[in-house]
């Protein structure tokens, strides 16, 4: 088996192997979701491409007003090249971070969470809480990689050094493992900081029940808080897509800076599953991004959508305004916006392919590693070049 890099969530696992044999594929250390990636991606096909770049290329260059979008599913490098190929074509780069994460991104809160890294978490977390995140659904090796299950530096005995603590709105997987399991009301994220930070600070406000809590738990998860050395909240999709992301990222905010007076660590770390998320905003300005809004009203006529299967994830307004448009696509094959697309360019995948980075959800970067059953078919990255080649000859 050769050493890889999966490329199937954030977590961007570097200490996995993996092997090809005919049809057949052998994992070692890759979760159920990573595998499944790998069978996808080393089973694809070598394809011509020459006659669809030109073809592509055309398309783009006679847009009225176009629209780059995608790239949460490229490497480092291929969001640069898709930079430039937006200011070759005075295109609109935009992203699919721009589903919550980008908003996020934006907060206050960010310079409050991402001093440290999940190997920091694995080392020293002591109260872990999941908030609004169910990494059984969609970061399987979270938990058991770097946040509950692991020995870590002044966590000597894994899971049972640390306090896990699950806030959601339903019953979930990860809930199994938690000594602390707050169910709440959609929507009253918010609230229910507002009363974890007043019994926090002593203005004893718990009595019964609150939001549907048992008192006695809650006042238990405010304890596991004051013994708590070191407590990192993971915050996902329930706290960014509730269409409060503003108040419930407040709270979490203030929450961290109440902790951190009494003299104990705390964090709030993201749990975005896009493999590089992070890579695209950390590459790009951090300001305001329009396009959905935008692309709702109709006023893009042409869209490059690079990576991503877009019509399958935007608001219904987008995405029917979206398959009006004249599409190229870029990426993996499969997926409406590949069956959509006017004109479909298929690539390899990084973890195949062994070429480049993507930026973990933590900020960390992950070099791709080389590995025998690499595909000698197109990347993304050779793909753009290749559209910026033949731009420059046309304008030449």
């Amino acid at each position: 088996m050769d050493d890889v890099v999966c490329s199937g969530c954030s977590l961007l696992c570097d200490d996995v192997s993996a092997e090809v044999s005919g049809k057949s594929v052998s994992s070692l250390g890759l979760c159920k979701l990573g595998h499944t990636h790998l069978e996808k991606v080393v089973m694809l096909k070598s394809e011509s491409i020459e006659k669809k770049l030109e073809k592509a290329v055309d398309i783009l260059l006679n847009a009225k007003n176009l629209l780059i979008y995608g790239w949460t599913h490229t490497t480092d490098e291929e969001v640069q090249e898709g930079l430039k190929l937006a200011e070759m074509t005075n295109g609109h780069f935009s992203s699919s971070t721009n589903l919550g994460p980008w908003q996020a991104m934006l907060h206050s809160i960010h310079s409050e969470g991402l001093a440290i890294d999940l190997e920091y978490v694995r080392n020293n977390g002591e109260f872990i809480i999941y908030w609004g995140s169910d990494p059984s659904e969609s970061l399987h090796r979270h938990s058991s990689r770097f946040a509950v299950l692991p020995r870590g530096q002044k966590i000597p005995e894994g899971v049972e050094s640390r306090t896990i603590g699950v806030v959601d709105v339903r019953k979930t997987e990860t809930m199994k493992m938690a000594n602390h399991r707050l169910i709440i009301p959609a929507g009253a994220d918010a609230e229910l900081l507002d009363v974890i930070l007043s019994e926090l600070e002593g203005k004893s406000v718990v009595k019964d029940k609150v939001l549907g809590i048992p008192g006695s738990e809650l006042i238990g998860f405010v304890n596991g808080l004051r013994k708590s050395d070191c407590t990192v909240i993971f915050y996902g999709s329930g706290v960014i897509n509730s269409g409060k992301y503003d108040s419930n990222l407040s709270g979490i905010s203030k929450l961290i800076k109440a902790i951190r007076k009494t003299g104990k660590e705390a964090y709030a770390l993201p749990m975005f599953v896009e493999p590089n998320t992070m890579g695209v905003i950390k590459a790009i300005s951090q300001e305001e991004d329009d396009a959905l809004q935008r692309m709702a009203s109709g006023e893009f006529d042409v869209a490059l959508i690079v990576s991503d299967d877009v019509l399958a994830n935007l608001p219904n307004i987008a995405a029917k305004a979206l398959a009006r448009m004249q599409t190229v696509y870029v990426g993996l094959s499969g997926g409406f916006t590949d069956t959509k697309a006017k004109v479909s360019i298929h690539t390899n995948d990084p973890i195949t392919a062994g070429l480049g980075t993507m930026t973990r959800v933590d900020m960390k970067e992950i070099s791709f590693k080389k590995w025998k059953t690499r595909k000698e078919h197109s990347t993304i990255r050779d793909v753009l070049l290749k559209m910026q080649d033949i731009i420059r000859g046309k304008k030449a």
